[in-house]
């Protein structure tokens, strides 16, 4: 499988209708609308301030009982693996891959497309 910025036109399409339900189910949720817009506001003083910052108010969002599925099945896609395998990795490894993942393709995915915020 392959990762996001380097699917062909029909594996981008299908892969974009595989993270519509999931990506949804974030925007419904008032709680993470609301925390991720405090995240993006508060102003760090450092790189680790930040990184409290987002691991104290998003981490628990993203990875909790509420949005794990929501967010496996969106790494899953862009990381071109499945879920099975997501979950299976080295936990270290699973988050280094996330905070790639967020890095490397799905920020640049969305500024390409001009839908970034």
């Amino acid at each position: 499988m392959t990762k996001l910025l380097e699917k062909n036109g029909a594996e981008m399409c299908a892969a974009l209708v595989s993270i519509a339900a999931p990506m949804k189910a974030f925007l419904d949720d008032k709680e993470f609308i609301d925390t991720f817009r405090a995240c993006t506001k508060k102003g760090a003083k450092s790189q680790l301030q930040s990184m409290a910052i987002i691991y104290a108010d998003m981490v628990p969002l993203l990875f909790g009982k509420k949005h794990l599925k929501d967010t496996m099945a969106i790494l899953a896609t862009v990381e071109g693996k499945s879920v099975k395998d997501m979950l299976e990795m080295n936990g270290v490894e699973l988050m280094k891959d996330a905070l790639d993942a967020w890095k490397e393709q799905i920020s640049p995915f969305f500024t390409q497309l001009g839908l970034s915020v």
